[in-house]
């Protein structure tokens, strides 16, 4: 009998795999390998056939007892038996997750060797030669932490399947979560020669607590460098999102429009901001025809003749061409001016306006001539230029079209008055790419701090930026030329499981999940809840680290959404302890349980105490 040869297999069925341990062994046994013991919860076996090795995890102990009579247990004729769960087989040399086919009943079963088990966790060079003769290398495997079972070995991931796809972390408040990703980012950046210079992670900081632990990285590798973006008004480093960058559809998410009547005044404003707001190339046919088809409807339209006046003269103030402003003359004598003037109640040169205006109209140009050039212009401006499409659309369309978009400009007026109005400033760039050049600039980590503001406004901010981001990286001439990390604290308030997706149809995060890879936009998740989060993104999720989870809906929800999982590994999540948690998915060759050392600096998320501050002088 070989020296690791612990049993048998006396039972192979659906509900798993028995063996039987030898009777003549005790707790431990001594190997070429060393001591191990025998029977421990969450070790590894082998078991040996042709062409193929058998690895299994033993996942339960008990005792079989043997009767001796019909009314008598004889305690030393007892034995153990162990319960396996097969988790793959090794085929020449290489470890295969999952099995081809079940063992034979009365095989014998083996205590891993020290070689199957570096197989089996891929414990190799974390690093290759960029170049034969060179002494640059580049790492290939990142050490994200230990095995609990087998402390001597470190728990790698393979980087490009790990931060090439996107990932999860899990686990209830408290139980490691932050840690664990600012002690892998940590990891990340530690090696010198041959640094991570073009990694791009931008972190969403829910809770201010990541800025602590990369605060020295720079004096660890003068190479690496972090930045910190907070919301905070006062603040130097103050975050802000070009208001002029958005589309409809992200105005449509911020300003919750309806589809039919809203989203096309939407458009309209940014067609209308984009044309009147641009200095450098104005179009002042196009100006005058919109100006002119405006003053027109309001001038038909079924206001009094002083609600008129005062419309006219607010637009054409606003928004007046050199041809068509106040001052224009209308006839030799009288300036536009004094012709929407109103005279005891009424607008007597009303029919010599309309004859004059009637001159601009161009009813083919707008479709022509609708720019799509970026033009930077402040929020207050784009609130005009809402006002100003509400008022042309129905001079083309409904005169309803004030009473439907009502409540659109009282939201548009709420968030510019809100914390989202500081946000959302035309700030001093040109365009998005210089926008999103600026943001991440030289640095390998972006924090950008949201704790201080309301989950409504955080929920803005963060799909906005998102989109942002996946819109550049798509515009980029090779697909995924520079990838971007997109990292998600406290994810199930942003990532939400929505069925009603508003006027834009989709969900931002949706898209990046099931886009976003090919173009190098690739999220991080981190949740405590993770049964409130979009299944379409859990779904695309290729690598999970989950901690300690205890509620039972969220342990169902992990058992449905997420691969690579069994029902033995769902009861193991209820009692991990802090800073432990099950990594599996496709960059680690099977399920492990791993220990995170803590981050250094650590994150600034420490429990508060208690005792010591209800207790003192």
């Amino acid at each position: 009998m070989s020296s690791r040869e612990i049993g048998r297999i006396t039972s192979v069925g659906i509900h798993g795999v028995v063996a039987d341990v030898n009777s003549d062994l005790g707790n431990y046994i001594n190997t070429i390998d060393g001591i191990l013991f025998v029977g421990e919860v969450g070790s590894y076996v082998s078991i040996y056939e042709i062409g193929r090795t058998i690895i299994a995890e033993i996942i339960g102990v008990d005792e079989k007892t043997q009767n001796t009579n019909a009314s008598e247990l004889v305690k030393p004729n007892s034995k153990r038996q162990i319960y396996l769960n097969l988790i793959g087989e090794i085929v020449e040399d290489k470890f295969f997750f999952g099995v081809s086919k079940m063992p034979l009943i009365f095989s014998s079963v083996y205590m891993i060797s020290q070689n199957e088990l570096v197989t089996m966790l891929e414990v190799g060079k974390e690093e290759i030669l960029i170049q034969e003769g060179s002494d640059k290398t580049r790492s290939v495997l990142l050490t994200i932490g230990k095995s609990v079972i087998f402390s001597d070995y470190d728990v790698k991931v393979n980087i490009d399947k790990f931060f090439g796809f996107h990932f999860a972390v899990f686990g209830n408040t408290g139980a490691g979560k932050s840690n664990t990703v600012a002690r892998i980012m940590q990891n990340i950046f530690v090696k010198k020669n041959y640094s991570a210079k073009g990694a791009k992670f931008v972190i969403i900081d829910s809770n201010g607590e990541y800025n602590k632990a990369f605060s020295k990285l720079t004096e660890i590798n003068p190479q690496i460098k972090h930045s910190l973006m907070t919301t905070d008004e006062s603040d130097e480093t103050k975050f802000a999102i070009p208001v002029w960058a958005l589309t409809a559809d992200d105005w449509a998410t911020l300003l919750h429009a309806s589809e039919k009547t809203q989203m096309p005044v939407l458009k309209r404003a940014i067609d209308i901001a984009r044309i009147f707001y641009n200095t450098e190339t104005p179009n002042k046919e196009l100006k005058n025809h919109i100006l002119a088809s405006t003053l027109l409807g309001i001038i038909q339209s079924s206001d009094s003749s002083p609600s008129k006046s005062d419309k006219l003269k607010a637009i054409v103030t606003k928004f007046g061409t050199d041809d068509l402003n106040m001052d224009t003359l209308i006839s030799p004598t009288k300036k536009l001016r004094q012709a929407v003037a109103i005279s005891y109640g009424n607008m007597p040169d009303e029919e010599a306006v309309i004859s004059f205006l009637s001159g601009f109209l161009k009813p083919d140009i707008i479709t022509e001539n609708a720019t799509r050039k970026i033009i930077p212009y402040s929020l207050e401006d784009f609130g005009e230029a809402v006002e100003f499409a509400t008022l042309y659309e129905g001079s083309i369309s409904s005169q309803r079209i004030q009473e439907y978009t009502a409540t659109l400009l009282t939201r548009l007026q709420t968030l510019s008055e809100g914390i989202q109005g500081q946000i959302l400033t035309k700030t001093e760039f040109k365009s998005v790419d210089e926008y999103v050049n600026m943001l991440l600039g030289e640095n390998q980590i972006v924090d950008i701090d949201i704790s201080t503001l309301d989950d409504a406004s955080a929920e803005v901010v963060t799909k906005v930026l998102a989109k942002l981001l996946l819109d550049y990286l798509k515009r980029c001439e090779i697909k995924a030329e520079t990838p971007i990390n997109f990292i998600i604290e406290e994810a199930h308030r942003f990532v939400k499981n929505e069925t009603n997706y508003g006027a834009i149809g989709y969900n931002i995060f949706e898209r990046i999940a099931k886009e976003g890879r090919k173009y190098g936009m690739l999220l991080g998740i981190s949740s405590q809840r993770p049964s409130e989060l979009s299944k379409t993104v859990v779904s695309q999720c290729s690598n999970f680290i989950v901690h300690r989870v205890q509620n039972p809906d969220d342990l169902q929800y992990i058992s449905k959404m997420v691969p690579y999982i069994n029902q033995n590994m769902i009861e193991r999540l209820t009692y991990l302890q802090t800073g432990n948690a099950l990594v599996f998915g496709s960059a680690i060759n099977l399920p492990t349980l791993t220990r995170f050392e803590q981050a250094n600096p650590a994150t600034d998320s420490d429990n508060a105490r208690i005792s010591e501050k209800w207790y003192c002088e």
